[in-house]
């Protein structure tokens, strides 16, 4: 395989991965907005959290750039099960539960003001970014242990830090010399799946939990690394499209899911692709146009490109100066000469 290393492992640095100062900027949202949800709580004489969870790429560490700043923070709020209690002494439903966070969180100072959905409270800044806020009721078991769970429709059982616990413990499991590999790919994959933003693709959370499954050991090449997990992503769906919740009992995806179907044939397509890198003469401009395909016309390698095409130029032309020239011996009078 022709070798790009270097080249995708600066472009996951200066297009994909976070900026030290874009991380700073969405943790003071975060925390800006715990603050403003607990004054709104004390305000209304509402009970306050017990705790707040990070969640999803924030807390994993896998969150990548996004164009317009169009950032999603994920942060869970906890309450306790007998906090949330209703004014008739029943326990408050889901949708009470929202209200109670919707109302604390809107402090009159958005524009767009904080709305109440399915799974969360989304909170949307002006310049890009929003805000989603989970709400959750924690109660202790007979056991000890304790039990989470979501306002969603209903009251569902989950498990926030359960979810952040298995992808540290991924990490962990397949970290070599320090370098957790698996975290950039799944960042490189989340990028492949968004710049195609016309097609339906998977979340971010199914593709940290296919690269759980398959993804095992550290390659010193990114670019090879990033090919055989392709391979490997679509031997998977082509045995099976679903994907199980790694915590809970719960489906992700279901045995003829649209989103991972449509990433199998992408797959496959990336896949064909890439195999123009296999051949013994595959030019170094050749190699970068494909991974410029790879990222859906990125043009990040458009630089890289024009100088390997005019370092292969260059070359193509020294070596026909250095090529013999053939005379043709005096006198000789043979048309076929």
């Amino acid at each position: 395989m022709k070798d790009c290393n270097k080249d995708i492992i600066d472009y996951h640095q200066d297009e994909v991965k976070l900026k030290s100062t874009q991380r700073n900027s969405l943790k003071n949202r975060r925390d800006v907005n715990r603050s403003r949800l607990k004054k709104g709580l004390i305000k209304n004489e509402d009970p306050v959290p017990d705790d707040n969870v990070r969640q999803g790429s924030d807390a994993h560490g896998t969150t990548i750039q996004e164009p317009c700043n169009g950032y999603d923070i994920d942060d869970g709020v906890v309450f306790l099960k007998e906090d949330l209690i209703g004014k008739q002494g029943g326990d408050k439903t889901p949708m009470d539960a929202k209200k109670m966070v919707r109302n604390a969180v809107d402090d009159g100072s958005f524009k767009t003001p904080p709305e109440i959905k399915t799974n969360c409270i989304r909170v949307h800044y002006d310049d890009g970014p929003h805000v989603d806020i989970p709400v959750y009721r924690k109660q202790v078991t007979a056991n000890g242990s304790e039990l989470h769970e979501l306002a969603s429709s209903v009251w569902r059982e989950s498990d926030p830090k359960g979810v952040n616990d298995w992808f540290q413990d991924c990490l962990n499991a397949r970290c070599e010399s320090g370098k957790p590999q698996m975290r950039s790919l799944i960042r490189l994959f989340k990028a492949y799946c968004k710049c195609r933003p016309s097609y339906s693709l998977p979340s971010g959370f199914i593709l940290s939990v296919l690269a759980d499954e398959r993804y095992s050991v550290f390659n010193d090449r990114l670019d090879k690394a990033f090919r055989d997990l392709m391979i490997s992503f679509r031997e998977r769906l082509n045995f099976d499209l679903s994907v199980q919740h790694p915590v809970v009992n719960e489906k992700l995806a279901e045995t003829n899911d649209p989103a991972c179907k449509k990433f199998r044939e992408l797959l496959s397509t990336s896949i064909v692709d890439l195999a123009e890198l296999d051949r013994k003469n595959c030019k170094r401009s050749q190699a970068l146009k494909v991974w410029k395909k790879i990222f859906n016309g990125t043009t990040y390698f458009d630089d890289s490109i024009s100088d390997a095409e005019a370092e292969e130029k260059k070359s193509a032309a020294a070596c026909v100066a250095a090529t013999p020239v053939m005379v043709k011996p005096y006198g000789s009078n043979n048309l076929c000469d």
